[in-house]
């Protein structure tokens, strides 16, 4: 009497678990607790690994605090200090090896030093480039070049970000 009662529970928890899966092949109806069974370890597997190779071929960019993003608008790219930051960038692509953008370098010109200094706004191109491979947060963009004009200069400078 216990056997029964027995199988029955265990039986239950396995038949939820398919039944939460969706619904069970027609030939798996003949035999239900072999058939039960062989989904739970078969479906599963290519779920799994279906969606994390489609994740890993974006990079992301890690911000400072929080997980890695994709087309941020607003970043900034100096923790210690705040000192630089892009804003307000639109994104025109984003890909698996560089990502283009246009918006603002917003940064402290350090005139006469960076305690002193003063914060500028440049309206800039950036383009995000040398994806790192990381084992926590797959690939990151580490580097980000800004090409802006000021006084009829064209100006382009090359920040490393966080990996």
């Amino acid at each position: 009497m216990f056997g029964g009662t027995i199988a029955v529970a265990l039986l239950l928890p396995t038949l939820g678990a398919a039944a939460a899966r969706g619904p069970v092949p027609a030939a798996s109806s003949q035999a239900p607790a072999a058939s039960s069974q062989a989904p739970a370890a078969s479906s599963p597997a290519p779920a799994a690994s279906s969606p994390a190779p489609a994740a890993k071929t974006i990079p992301k960019v890690l911000p400072c605090l929080g997980l890695p993003e994709v087309r941020p608008a607003n970043y900034l790219m100096s923790c210690a200090d705040a000192n630089a930051s892009w804003k307000k960038v639109k994104w025109a692509s984003w890909g698996a090896n560089t990502a283009l953008g246009t918006g603002d370098l917003y940064q402290n010109d350090c005139q006469p030093n960076c305690v002193s200094g003063h914060f500028r706004t440049y309206l800039a191109k950036v383009v995000l480039s040398d994806v790192t491979q990381t084992k926590k947060y797959g690939p990151l963009y580490s580097k980000a070049t800004f090409s802006y004009t000021v006084k009829e200069k064209h100006l382009s400078e090359t920040f490393g970000l966080a990996t």
